[in-house]
């Protein structure tokens, strides 16, 4: 049976939350950014446009950036809404708001939509300072709802939902089936994929409960346009591949030890991988995935008998590391075909 699990959707609280997070620092931790660099200024204009002055959460912006950048616990704020991707927008703040008024331990969730939630941002966030800056974020997110967020997020609708419906068709028809083989041997057939215009090349994957093979939460970029729908796919590609990089980092020995020289290989591989996939299973689709992993390189489109080396070489990866992952994907394959 294919696997046409995935269902596209775009989430309000992720929508809000990573708007949020990208105003603050759209850098992030680690060598790549974890928001749309652009987004910031592109959330401004927007704001100008509607005639919306400075908000509670702009005000704030410098003091929420230290307290983030200063303290590594802080970087679960990065994947919180992941945590919570079948709560709606007010149940989400209202567990973190309970979170952040609880000095130690963890509150009794109000609903079973935020029990998880609240047990992995909790643990975390176990201090009282940690918290307190937490639930002022929350109510700075709250206003900036209010004064702007919904307002704006409710004038995309249409778009969002004509994307969704092509996406959606598209995966059901082609992507799910062509790919099922990958996607069931990596325990990966199903869960839900959040669209977020915050994000840029690097999305969020939270891979659910190890027993389950369909509750697996993706947040991803928003594709530009409802024609190009196939953008979404290769993103998740490159998300989907990051367990299986990993593994053939460490079966091929060439970690560093350097943190953010292992995630820059790291990156590399899975876009590598994405590409080794699509050729096994949707060739037709490998010149549109490598064209599109190079414009986010910045660099310009070669002709079709140049692209491959063009990306090879943009994405280069040391040949001990670019064997085993080939085996990684085959070995996860053959497990697809006998499961």
């Amino acid at each position: 049976m294919a696997s046409t699990g995935w269902q596209f959707t775009s989430l309000p609280h992720a929508d809000l939350w990573f708007h949020g997070m990208a105003l603050v620092d759209p850098m992030g931790p680690g060598p790549n950014p974890l928001y749309d660099p652009a987004y910031p200024n592109e959330a401004r204009k927007a704001k100008e446009s509607a005639g919306v002055g400075q908000t509670v959460l702009d005000a704030q912006l410098s003091y929420f950036r230290t307290a983030f950048r200063g303290d590594p616990a802080f970087e679960v704020l990065h994947f919180l809404p992941l945590y919570f991707a079948e709560a709606g927008r007010a149940e989400v703040f209202t567990a973190l708001k309970l979170l952040a008024a609880t000095a130690e331990g963890l509150p009794r969730a109000q609903s079973q939509n935020t029990g998880f939630g609240i047990a992995a941002v909790g643990s975390v966030l176990t201090t009282q300072s940690q918290r307190r800056v937490l639930g002022e974020f929350v109510l700075a997110l709250e206003e900036e709802w209010d004064a702007f967020f919904e307002a704006y997020w409710r004038e995309g609708a249409d778009r969002r939902e004509q994307l969704r419906v092509s996406l959606q068709d598209t995966w059901g028809n082609d992507y799910g089936p062509a790919l099922d083989p990958f996607l069931t041997g990596a325990a990966v057939s199903g869960g839900v994929v959040a669209m977020v215009p915050a994000l840029d090349l690097e999305g969020r994957i939270f891979g659910g409960s190890p027993e389950s093979a369909r509750d697996n939460v993706l947040a991803i970029s928003t594709p530009s346009d409802p024609e190009k729908a196939s953008e979404a796919v290769f993103s998740m590609l490159r998300e989907l591949s990051f367990p299986l990089v990993r593994r053939a980092m460490e079966t091929a020995g060439v970690t560093t030890g350097n943190p953010n020289e292992d995630e820059g290989m790291a990156a590399r591989a899975a876009i590598r991988s994405g590409a080794l996939i699509l050729e096994m299973f949707c060739p037709d689709d490998l010149f549109a995935y490598q064209q599109f992993f190079l414009s986010w390189a910045a660099r310009s489109s070669p002709s079709q008998e140049m692209i491959a080396g063009a990306f090879r070489g943009e994405y280069f990866l040391d040949p001990t590391l670019e064997d085993a992952l080939k085996r990684e994907i085959l070995l996860t394959i053959r497990d697809g075909g006998e499961g």
